[in-house]
């Protein structure tokens, strides 16, 4: 259903060339340092678009450029504060990582 690979529009990449982009299925590492104790797992999601190269994203303050890509979720996810549910997030490419092929 989704791509694992990105879009070729070059402007639907990352431009530090990571292999993220528009198409490609990504984990959502959460930020645990208020719940370090939490066993919920790291939802996985598609990037559906890309976002601003500063700025805020949902989940943590952005204090250096790195892009911020919105993702998409199949299942809504709640945050570890209990937030949600959430359909898709803007997160900054720091906290993504490819997912594992299944």
């Amino acid at each position: 259903m989704w791509r694992r690979h990105g879009s070729t529009d070059p402007n639907a990449v990352s431009p530090a060339g990571t292999g993220f982009g528009v198409g490609v299925q990504v984990v959502v590492h959460l930020d645990r340092t208020r719940f370090p104790e939490t066993v919920a797992n790291d939802p996985i999601g598609v990037i559906v678009a890309p976002g601003e190269m500063v700025g805020t994203a949902f989940f943590a303050l952005v204090s250096t450029r790195e892009p911020i890509w919105e993702v998409q979720f199949d299942e809504p996810f709640f945050g570890l504060d209990g937030s949600g549910p959430h359909d898709s997030v803007k997160v900054p490419e720091g906290l993504l990582s490819i997912a594992p092929e299944a």
